[in-house]
């Protein structure tokens, strides 16, 4: 991939494609009226990163400003042409959107996904390319265990990052839906949460979970990266004092097979 290209070139609006592999999953409409006024009034003051592909120009990042300028009838757009694969195309369109914090959590934690299913990298190697942690890689991708009402809340920014991380200590799916309609019906922001969670664990006579027990800490996340690493495969690592549990998740029969060896060799 080569990421050092700045040149830019005017290229015919109605060449560009939108890219297969955009991790971004919704644009919303009101936005690019928003834009296209912008646009119309001042150009597009950034280039749009583009990738000549066999189909013809792809879009790596700019997807939004693309459809905003659309709308606002510019007949070309100013570009960056770059040479890359399918894997580099979401890779530079993931950094471009994490960059600019344009990314909704669960849009993040998708794109994190597909980078380790489709090809193959780790929650490290994620991390080296986006400016993170692979702790912070694991602990994002715990976001896609929550049950869909909450995923929605996510896309749509009814709640926050906060907001479902603090949900995924209850647990139970019930209890996680229940304690998100509250949220939404008292406004009740992180903190708050934080507090109604407590009290839901223990009006359901959930043994509170100590940091050392249960927690899902940077050492239990590491642990978990390392295990995923090793086998190839997303691992999922519980610890309590009374032991805990290691869940191995295939979706494949040559994933299973892969795990087997690497198991029994």
């Amino acid at each position: 991939m080569n990421a050092v290209d700045t040149e830019t070139v005017d290229i015919d609006i109605d060449l560009l494609q939108p890219n297969p592999l955009q991790p971004r999953g919704q644009i919303l409409p009101d936005s690019l009226v928003e834009l296209a006024e912008s646009i119309r009034e001042h150009g597009v003051l950034e280039p749009l990163v583009i990738a000549k592909t066999p189909a013809g120009y792809q879009l790596i990042a700019g997807e939004r400003r693309w459809r905003a300028a659309k709308l606002a009838g510019m007949p070309k757009l100013p570009c960056v042409v770059r040479e890359t694969s399918p894997q580099g195309m979401l890779e530079m369109a993931l950094v471009e959107n994490v960059q600019r914090v344009d990314l909704n959590p669960i849009e993040r934690a998708q794109a994190y996904k597909r980078l380790i299913e489709e090809f193959g990298l780790t929650a490290t190697e994620i991390g080296q390319r986006v400016g993170k942690s692979g702790p912070y890689i694991s602990n994002s991708l715990r976001l896609l265990e929550l049950p869909d009402a909450l995923k929605d809340g996510l896309l749509s920014n009814s709640i926050t990052e906060g907001h479902a991380k603090a949900l995924l200590g209850l647990e139970d799916i019930n209890l996680m839906i229940n304690a998100y309609k509250q949220i939404l019906a008292e406004s009740l922001g992180v903190r708050s949460t934080e507090e109604l969670v407590r009290r839901m664990k223990a009006k359901a006579d959930i043994k509170p979970k100590t940091k050392r027990e249960y927690e899902h800490t940077e050492d239990v996340a590491k642990m978990e990266q390392e295990i995923s690493e090793a086998i190839h495969t997303t691992a999922k690592l519980y610890r309590s004092t009374k032991g805990g549990r290691l869940i191995l998740i295939f979706k494949t029969a040559d994933q299973l097979d892969t795990i087997h060896k690497k198991l029994t060799s």
